[in-house]
């Protein structure tokens, strides 16, 4: 991304997105451009073209006591989304009390390369995309270039999640994460049926049965502070899930190709991680499957043995992503993580309690979530806490069977109880969060400021929290 100085205004040919909160006077770098704003309203959102004497775009920003930089990102993302245009954008103008020049810049530098992105069709090339620059006064060049790294990343997690399923199969999905390896210099080891048997995880594998592609388990580690215990990031990449013989019906089925989203995410927060050169040890573990019937699919009452060697009861084959995630998770700690993220879009649950702006969050260490939390309020990724104690520990436990059963049936409070069924794969003295993003992973109708489908949820949080 380029950036000016102020002091270029003049040479600058493209046109300037000034924008403006309502009652503000027109920046005096600017009064070759227009000479008052008094018969525009500068609500929130309203674009003008002002076409002489040079060309100008003014955007409204509505009153300056109810802009937030989430506000701002979202306000300057429509303008570059309708402009369709070649942009030069003033971001001092917006800066006031609490809101710096500086992350004026980055939220603008952000919302720049997030609001361009829209899936290629199959079988289409990409559209060039117009050039997007910002001015300022101060010396913004380091933060636009770090906002615009971790938009291309958070943008490369939607391009996943977005892709036909037949197309980012499980054996796609771990060559994506071997050539972002390749690329950034990175170990990655990916497993296979094989080797998944060879090493004894019957949870993926179970899942696994009812598909004609193979299953993954896939780590790509970044060490970035040599010595130091790795935080593990898991995801589900379950890269379609029909339900298995608990099959979904009726519009249920229809987006289950996003329900790789959490694999998507974290293999897209390390590769920003890795890109920033973070001083912080990072893996992404990766359970990577279909769920689909076949002839040799798993079914209720079947009982499956777990990479832990804990024993599981099938009551649903349609909760299968906690069965991927418990023998990720087994294999993450096995290579070494002392702490533990893991992403899923787990449970309709959660969706119905918490819709979609909101990520559900469990944990056993509520100063590690507490640290997350903190990173989440920066970049305005929402998340809320939801509880998990003994007795959802209890119901996941009841098994005539089996170690455990892998769905409580008819209880209510799923994410919880999905939430439980994973910490017993915690080991002690490992900290864990959970963040089941079934709610906010997609949207079904675009917005203003971005297209609609994947929204790769959390990879500029966890970039940050890794800073």
């Amino acid at each position: 991304m380029k950036t000016y100085s102020i002091s270029e205004l003049s040479s600058i040919d493209t046109s300037v997105l000034l924008p403006l909160y309502e009652g503000a006077s027109i920046p005096r770098e600017f009064s070759g451009y227009l000479t008052g704003t008094q018969d525009l309203d500068l609500e929130a959102g309203n674009l003008y073209h002002i076409l002489a004497p040079k060309k100008l775009l003014l955007l409204g920003l509505g009153k300056a006591e109810e802009m937030t930089p989430k506000k701002f990102r979202e306000t300057i993302g429509a303008a570059v989304r309708s402009a369709k245009k070649d942009l030069c954008i003033f971001v001092d103008s917006p800066a006031r009390e609490g809101f710096s020049i500086e992350e004026a810049a980055a939220e603008a530098a952000f919302a720049a390369g997030f609001s361009q992105y829209d899936f290629t069709k199959i079988g289409k090339q990409p559209e060039k995309k117009p050039e997007i620059a910002l001015i300022s006064s101060a010396d913004i060049d380091a933060v636009c270039q770090r906002a615009q790294t971790a938009a291309f990343c958070v943008n490369h997690a939607r391009n996943l999640g977005n892709t036909p399923s037949n197309i980012m199969t499980p054996e796609a999905l771990a060559e994506e994460a071997a050539n972002i390896a390749k690329e950034l210099d990175l170990e990655c080891e990916i497993l296979t049926n094989k080797e998944l048997e060879e090493m004894g995880a019957g949870a993926i594998l179970g899942v696994n049965r009812g598909s004609s592609h193979g299953a993954r388990l896939i780590a790509v580690k970044y060490e970035g502070a040599p010595g130091e215990d790795y935080t593990a990031l898991v995801g589900k990449g379950l890269t379609f899930d029909a339900g298995g013989y608990n099959i979904k019906t009726g519009t249920h089925m229809d987006g289950m190709k996003f329900d790789m989203c959490g694999a998507a995410n974290v293999l897209c927060a390390l590769e920003l991680i890795a890109r920033s050169k973070a001083k912080a040890n990072v893996m992404a573990v990766i359970g990577a499957t279909e769920n689909k019937i076949g002839p040799d699919g798993y079914t209720c009452n079947d009982v499956l043995t777990s990479l832990s060697g804990k024993t599981i009861e099938i009551t649903n084959t349609d909760a299968e992503g906690r069965l991927v995630l418990c023998d990720a998770i087994t294999w993450a700690q096995k290579l070494g993580a002392k702490k533990i993220i893991d992403m899923a879009t787990l449970t309709g649950a959660c969706v119905a309690a918490l819709g979609k702006n909101y990520t559900g969050a469990f944990t056993n260490s509520q100063d590690f979530l507490q640290e997350l939390e903190k990173y989440s309020q920066k970049t305005r990724e929402k998340l809320w806490q939801l509880p998990i104690d003994e007795d959802f520990h209890k119901q996941v436990l009841e098994s005539n069977v089996a170690d455990m059963n892998n769905c409580v049936i008819g209880v209510g409070a799923g994410s919880s109880l999905a939430a439980a069924f994973l910490e017993e794969f915690i080991d002690e003295g490992v900290e864990w969060i959970h963040l089941d993003i079934a709610g906010s992973s997609d949207f079904s109708e675009g917005k203003p400021y971005m297209a609609k489908g994947a929204t790769g949820v959390l990879v500029r949080t966890l970039g940050e929290m890794f800073q």
